[in-house]
């Protein structure tokens, strides 16, 4: 009987004990082999991250994504008529003056004047996006209300334009007249902060760009830029219309010049007046003209002039296949071009199979080559990408691409990026994006400082870290980018540093759907330290939870004490019997 009691007493013991640790069981995958290693040190800040770098353009639903900007830009944009929401569509089609950037819009916006960036400003509003860029006029004429395809008999100068003038001669109207012959642009701001307010509101647009890839329109817009457009035109045209905006909000950022992309960075595509420029200045390529240009007419204003430099980049680097950012999902060859395109970004060792490599890739990889000439010609000038996308935006290997490019755009300090692309094409980038401001479904976020972080193969695993420096929860967010195309990948992550850590939930966008799932908790952290086995094209985010300290440590060493004081007095009422 004794010995009865004793067994009896010993059952409660240990089940009360097992309960008390029944979240500690270890991560089942921790005996794999490990692949990759990563060493993460959340003591260690890299820098501060832009919450504007997960930004989207126009064209994206953004209920979708859960995004840090917006932008409404474009090549239709240079020729909208503020007034009456004309625009043209130039080169991209048939030179078409139409509604069409109104056509999607709130029907109260349809027929006001500056009905798009009205629209633009409430959406982003409705949709909690804190950042909102607004691309003005500069080519220098508008539609007018005249529609349909103009042809070179009626390019402009001509009724079926508007001649864009910056500074109205007059006193500026709630009501613009739409018979006169031109479109104002201090009118056109003075409306809109009546509407939604200056930068300093909650609706009003935080920054506005020198238009849209002027190096472009006499090719894109020939019905209104006949001709070369000179380097020394386009910085007298941006020193004109950024002293405008600076006059009259002055705590608005000016984007500029929105060049289209790596050839426009080299050279301009190469107007009359670029190569004695660059001889005689010792330019290394048309960035540093620019930035040096600036800076020069915004010492002779005593203020600054261009606060972000404005890119765009679309990848260049071709498949197997022979073509740029192609579909060809069903090729390894193909997908690994995509995955690896990102590197031109940052790894002097690689180089992409495309014709910026073929004609030298002087200034790949390009984020390097960029912070150097702002370092040199106009020190403080933030840098955005508000076009970019390597395609494969409806695979799950473009929502791998997508989310390595924002790591990127975190680690070498970009101030902001908008993804150009348009529903239903996106789906996996817009979940990449979420990765990192929603990966939860309850606006959970990345974080906002990036800290150390390693892995020993970038190439198959890259991998971000970051912490929130107004939150003092002490989770650790890691997001590893397995890109291994067919393999899954199994990682060993040391955290380094003073931290302890206990355990971390774990979420993933990878396979044939575009949801964040949820995936097996690693439910124990020893020696901080703990492993994981990540799918195959992948993007997976850890939320490491701090071990528990001081009061809370103590709580839950006393309620352990509690249960086994209370075994061990069930241990001697049993042996009493």
């Amino acid at each position: 009987m004794k010995k009865a009691g004793f067994k009896k007493a010993a059952a409660v013991v240990f089940s009360l004990i097992a309960a008390s640790a029944i979240l500690n069981v270890p991560n089942s995958v921790s005996a794999e082999t490990t692949d990759v290693t990563i060493s993460v040190n959340s003591d260690k800040t890299v820098r501060k991250i832009s919450p504007y770098i997960y930004g989207v353009n126009s064209g994206v639903d953004l209920t979708q994504v859960k995004a840090g900007s917006f932008r409404l830009g474009g090549n239709r944009m240079s020729a909208y008529n503020w007034e009456n929401n004309m625009s043209n569509a130039g080169s991209d089609y048939k030179n078409l003056s139409d509604m069409y950037l109104v056509q999607n819009a709130a029907q109260e916006f349809r027929t006001v004047p500056g009905g798009a960036a009205l629209d633009a400003s409430k959406s982003a509003a409705d949709n909690n996006v804190p950042y909102t860029l607004l691309t003005l006029q500069m080519l220098g004429y508008v539609s007018s209300s005249k529609r349909g395809s103009v042809t070179e008999n009626n390019a402009a100068p001509s009724d079926y334009w508007k001649k864009v003038v910056n500074r109205k001669n007059g006193e500026l109207s709630l009501t613009p007249d739409k018979k006169d012959d031109s479109v104002y642009m201090d009118e056109y701001l003075n409306y809109l902060f009546d509407k939604v307010g200056k930068s300093d509101s909650e609706t009003g647009f935080k920054a506005y760009a020198l238009d849209n890839e002027p190096s472009l329109w006499k090719g894109t817009h020939s019905m209104v830029q006949h001709g070369e457009l000179t380097c020394s035109e386009l910085i007298a045209k941006s020193t004109d219309l950024a002293s405008l905006v600076k006059d009259m909000d002055s705590g608005a950022e000016v984007f500029g010049p929105s060049l289209f992309g790596y050839a426009a960075f080299d050279s301009f595509t190469n107007p009359s007046d670029w190569q004695q420029l660059k001889s005689d200045n010792n330019y290394r390529w048309f960035i540093d003209y620019y930035l040096d240009a600036m800076k020069k007419e915004s010492d002779a204003q005593g203020r600054r002039l261009l606060d972000v430099l404005d890119l765009h980049f679309y990848t260049e680097a071709k498949g197997a296949c022979g073509e740029r950012s192609c579909s060809h999902y069903d090729n390894d060859d193909c997908i690994r071009a995509r995955l690896d395109s990102t590197r031109s970004l940052y790894d002097p060792d690689y180089h992409e199979n495309s014709w910026i490599t073929d004609t030298g890739a002087e200034f790949f990889p390009l984020l390097p080559n960029l912070q150097q000439s702002i370092d040199t010609y106009y020190p403080e000038t933030k840098l955005a990408f508000t076009e970019y996308n390597f395609g494969g935006g409806d695979h799950i290997s473009g929502g791998v691409a997508q989310a390595d490019m924002l790591g990127i755009f975190a680690e070498y300090g970009v101030y902001f990026a908008s993804i150009w692309s348009f529903d239903p094409y996106n789906i996996y980038q817009l979940s990449a994006i979420n990765m990192f401001t929603d990966y939860d479904g309850q606006g959970s976020s990345f974080g906002d400082t990036l800290v150390e972080s390693l892995s020993s193969d970038r190439n198959t695993v890259s991998v971000y870290s970051a912490v929130d420096s107004d939150n003092d929860d002490g989770k650790l967010k890691i997001i590893a980018v397995n890109k291994s195309i067919n393999d899954d990948t199994t990682i060993k992550i040391s955290l380094t540093g003073e931290k302890k850590f206990s355990s971390a939930k774990v979420y993933s966008l990878y396979g044939d759907t575009t949801d964040i799932r949820r995936l097996d908790d690693v439910e124990k952290i020893s020696d901080n330290e703990f492993s994981y086995t990540l799918p195959a094209l992948s993007v997976t985010e850890f939320v490491v939870e701090k071990q528990k300290s001081g009061s809370k440590a103590i709580a839950a060493a006393a309620a352990a004490a509690v249960i086994i004081a209370a075994a061990a007095v069930a241990a001697v009422k049993i042996k009493k019997r």
